[in-house]
């Protein structure tokens, strides 16, 4: 129940916002409301906001009723900025919008947009931002420039911000690159700027002061607020714009931010550099830096943290047998000249020449190496996370030393964290700037453990300020558990200058309150998230928040983080308040997962949440095992039913039209409880039959070679249970089905195409596996996979399959089985077999790509992409669009999923031609949620080569 001051705040709220943006219950507060740190807050409202003119409205209603509000944009922080037990104001999935400028040079973006999402806009003029945190890919600019992130190069956004557009607290707007707006603001804001003024010349007075804080910015550093901001401007407004980078939410909000940009050199060679202990690769680095190496980034990572990447892919064989205490420096040279490049490698090899290496320099100018190195460092605090013990938080610090100090500083770094006996402990890091990260696992269980990690805060922090005069938080902002420490690192008279900057900006003390400065001292150990066993498949989960951009509910019900977050809850609940957590559970963890994997595609430690799902569903549809016993052993008539069904729909759609058979098909659908299946235009009509002399049994197959010579090439064809079934929607661009469409073009390619006997009784098992029918759904893959064996002559002849999602499931049982089938996803045989064979003529018009999650999974969205270019010379592939969230039957039974996933879809690809894809059941919730037709591929390579499909 809220008080009468937040009920206040939500009742005028709600005169502007939708009320089901503005979120009261546990359950979502919780979810929405966690962080990647190790503090929990849960929000009393969480307010989804969608535009600018929204949030100075809430700012201004928060401000009237002096209640405090915390930013949230993806949540990634890691030292507890992006938390509240107040009102949090969380962006929506709208503040996408981004402008590349001057072909590149500067880019112009909402605050909302991923810095992975920046890189793609940038990457066609061979351009990047400077920033390179390891949580790009999911972090938004905005939260990035509010934490002044930087990462593997000394680039911070301070150095690289041009301009912005922010909010103060009363509602005023600045856009910096306006005149005309710093004009109005200067005639508004007399006062703050003259405050801003007055402080920076009472800094500026004290030249002690003043060069301290020079000398402390030379290397990183976001402890506090940014005081360089005074010295290294003349105009308070500048001051001020920079003054808003790491700020952390405390001073106001950046809504949009213009960035110079990077160039991509386009030559590029990476080596993880091998040392015997930490104090070499620490000489080494020093080395590189004060002597200049043609070097752009110098990583570190002790021999803790090699071990906890191993499985990652892409790890070079070499780290897997180093000796312990061994420690790396991830090195990349890069240049516009290949023979430059490999001028530079020489030079660094010889910098280090007299350091002993534990295994010989190997440099790697290979792309997809070099590549996967960079993801294997981008995934270390998660890996290393998931390697900590069962109730155990992972906790990462962020220092920073002078370089000339950095071996000793390791070393005593290294000492302190045995000392307290964190023997877990990695040390990794951005060793070029001296910048280094300290991971270690740390219960807070008991007073003794809360005390033992309080007590090691003390003297690093003591010996990072006091013996080094380094940086308390070089990167990830100050955050929760290190504003305590923010005066012993600065002195009395800086930290004044620190909190007159608080009071000038927000006088009320009401923008996230604690963060950046508090009168707190025990605020670190305060408010500790619990981290409850939920199951073996997501205990490893550190709540990162890296899958979240991945998942098709995120903007639904919840993200992979969130189903995990509000799972732990609930095994901590008991009685009346865990029944309501299980309820909402049930819709919004349970049955609007679409169970698609792509959250494990980019979680460093591969943490599939579907599968946790799917066991979910296993428990509570046990009871109804004998009726899905039954439907596995039926599977044949059920999918001629299913057909009937389809037959059925499309008769009526052909009477009634798609406006009278949509309205009586809603109203079915609302009579019964929304347990019957929703229809729309693009469902399919029925498939046609295969018949029965297509089905060529073993003993008919005489020539199992299917690639020799002059001999008849050979395929057996496995049309998916959902082609078998389904045919194109009315009114379809073509309208041969998937099975005849494939058949001529293997034909057209040479191929004689075998349809293996038994066919209409099998399937792969995956309807049976996404309820959670386990037994079921193996039971069908054995089926499969033993009719597959007799029709290929024990594999002598390759398979194909029309659909990914199939190839998918039948190829992980295979695995288990050892099986000699060689199978084939349509895009990997086409690609592999018969685009030589083909005589394709490329089209001009555009159309739209749909790469499913199976086939991303199965590492083939470069080689469908390559398909489609050898087809048209203008290929769309929607942004921000991930799986379809049609998930097999779940556009039929919970359509909301497929909207929700699609709802961005339509403005992208509404000029195209036509849509293309691998999945039968995803072209139906594309080509609803489109406006175009959706069909597989097939269709699209055929018509390439002169087929008429029509």
């Amino acid at each position: 129940m809220l008080t009468a001051n937040y009920q206040q705040f939500y009742q005028q709220a709600k005169s502007f916002i939708p009320e089901e943006r503005l979120i009261t219950d546990r359950f979502r507060t919780l979810a929405y409301g966690t962080d990647a740190s190790f503090y929990r807050l849960v929000p009393k409202i969480l307010v989804q906001v969608k535009d600018e003119a929204e949030m100075i409205a809430l700012m201004r209603l928060a401000a009237e009723l002096a209640l405090p509000i915390c930013f949230r944009g993806s949540g990634t922080s890691l030292s507890g900025q992006s938390i509240t037990d107040s009102i949090m104001l969380a962006l929506t999935s709208d503040w996408k919008d981004l402008t590349v400028l001057d072909d590149g040079a500067r880019i112009k973006m909402q605050c909302g947009v991923l810095g992975s999402e920046a890189n793609r806009a940038l990457a066609p003029h061979q351009r990047m931002l400077a920033l390179m945190p390891a949580s790009i890919d999911a972090a938004t600019v905005g939260g990035m420039a509010i934490n002044n992130a930087a990462g593997m190069n000394s680039l911070d956004t301070y150095t690289m911000m041009e301009s912005m557009r922010l909010v103060l607290l009363d509602g005023t707007v600045l856009d910096t690159a306006d005149p005309l707006s710093r004009k109005a603001f200067r005639q508004v804001q007399g006062p703050l700027l003259a405050g801003i003024e007055q402080l920076a010349d009472q800094l500026r007075s004290n030249p002690a002061l003043a060069e301290r804080v020079t000398r402390k910015y030379q290397i990183k550093n976001t402890t506090g607020y940014g005081l360089r901001s005074l010295l290294e401007y003349d105009d308070p407004i500048d001051m001020l714009a920079h003054l808003m980078i790491g700020s952390e939410g405390t001073l106001g909000f950046i809504s949009e931010i213009t960035h110079r940009s990077i160039a991509m050199q386009p030559y590029k060679a990476s080596a993880f550099l091998v040392f015997n202990d930490i104090r070499n690769a620490g000489v080494a680095v020093t080395r590189f830096k004060l002597d200049k190496a043609p070097v752009s980034a110098a990583e570190m990572i002790d021999y803790y943290a090699l071990k906890a990447v191993q499985h990652m892919d892409g790890v070079p064989g070499y780290l897997a047998d180093i000796p312990t205490g061994a420690t790396a420096l991830l090195v990349q040279v890069e240049s516009d000249n290949k023979e430059q490049l490999w001028q530079q490698v020489a030079e660094v090899e010889a910098m280090i020449a007299d350091l002993e290496l534990a295994v010989p320099a190997q440099f790697t100018d290979r792309p997809e190496e070099y590549s996967a190195y960079w993801q294997v460092r981008k995934g270390i605090f998660p890996a290393v996370g998931a390697t900590r013990p069962a109730g155990t938080t992972a906790l990462i610090e962020d220092v920073a030393f002078p370089i000339e100090s950095l071996a000793d500083a390791l070393v005593e770094l290294q000492q302190l964290m045995q000392q307290y006996n964190y023997d877990d402990g990695v040390i990794y890091g951005h060793a070029l700037d001296g910048n280094l990260h300290f991971i270690f696992s740390q219960g807070f269980q008991t007073d003794a453990e809360v005390q033992r990690y309080h007590e090691f805060m003390d003297v690093v922090c003591k010996m990072v300020v006091e013996r080094y005069d380094g940086s308390l938080k070089a990167e990830h902002g100050t955050g929760r558990n290190m504003a305590p420490y923010v005066q012993a690192e600065w002195g009395d008279e800086a930290y004044q200058i620190m909190r007159s900057i608080k009071q000038l900006f927000d006088p009320q003390g009401i923008l996230n309150p604690d963060v950046m400065i508090t009168d707190d001292p025990q605020l670190h150990i305060r408010n500790l998230k619990p981290l409850a066993q939920v199951s073996d498949v997501v205990d490893q989960c550190i709540e990162c928040g890296f899958c979240e951009r991945m998942c098709p509910s995120r903007n639904l019900t919840l993200s992979p983080r969130q189903r995990i977050i509000t799972r732990r809850e609930l095994m901590r609940l008991e009685g009346k308040d865990a029944d309501q957590f299980s309820d909402q559970y049930d819709y919004m963890g349970i049955d609007t997962c679409a169970g698609c994997g792509l959250c494990s595609t980019v979680c460093p430690v591969q943490i599939n949440t579907g599968d946790l799902i799917r066991d979910l569903r296993h428990e509570r549809n046990a009871s109804h095992s004998n009726m899905a016993q039954w439907a596995a052993d039926h599977f044949g008539s059920l999918a001629s039913a299913a057909r009937t069904a389809f037959g059925i729909a499309d008769g009526g759609h052909r009477l009634l039209g798609s406006k009278a058979m949509g309205a009586v098909t809603r109203s079915a659908r609302k009579l019964s409880g929304e347990r019957l299946g929703h229809w729309s235009p693009s469902t399919p009509t029925a498939a046609p039959k295969i018949k029965p002399q297509q089905l060529i049994t073993t003993d008919a197959v005489t020539d199992s070679s299917p690639h020799n010579g002059d001999q008849k090439l050979k395929v057996v064809y496995l049309p998916s249970c959902a082609s078998r079934t389904m045919g194109p929607a009315r009114g379809a661009e073509f309208q041969q089905s998937l099975q005849q469409v494939t058949e001529k073009l293997l034909q057209r390619a040479g191929y004689e195409v075998i349809y293996p006997a038994g066919l209409g009784d099998q399937c792969c098992g995956m309807p049976f596996k996404s309820k959670g029918m386990f037994d079921q759904a193996e039971q069908k893959a054995a089926q499969t996979l033993a009719m597959l064996e007799d029709a290929t002559q024990q594999g002598d002849i390759p398979v194909y399959c029309d659909t990914s999602p199939c190839v998918m499931r039948l190829k992980e049982h295979m695995a288990e089985q050892h099986s000699k089938v060689k199978l084939f996803e349509p895009v990997e045989f086409i690609h592999s077999y018969l685009l030589d064979k083909l005589p394709l003529q490329k089209q001009s018009e555009p159309v739209a790509l749909h790469i499913t999650c199976s086939a991303r999974r199965l590492g083939l969205a470069d080689k469908t992409l390559a398909i489609m270019q050898a087809c048209s010379d203008n290929v769309v592939v929607p942004e921000q669009i991930t799986c379809c969230g049609f998930a097999g039957d779940k556009g039929f039974t919970t359509p909301e999923l497929n909207a929700s996933a699609l709802s961005t879809l339509a403005k992208q690809v509404g000029h195209c031609e036509s849509g293309y894809s691998t999945s039968r059941t995803c072209e139906i919730g594309l080509s609803e949620h489109a406006g175009i037709d959706y069909q597989s591929i097939v269709y699209l390579v055929d018509r390439c080569c002169g087929r008429d499909t029509a």
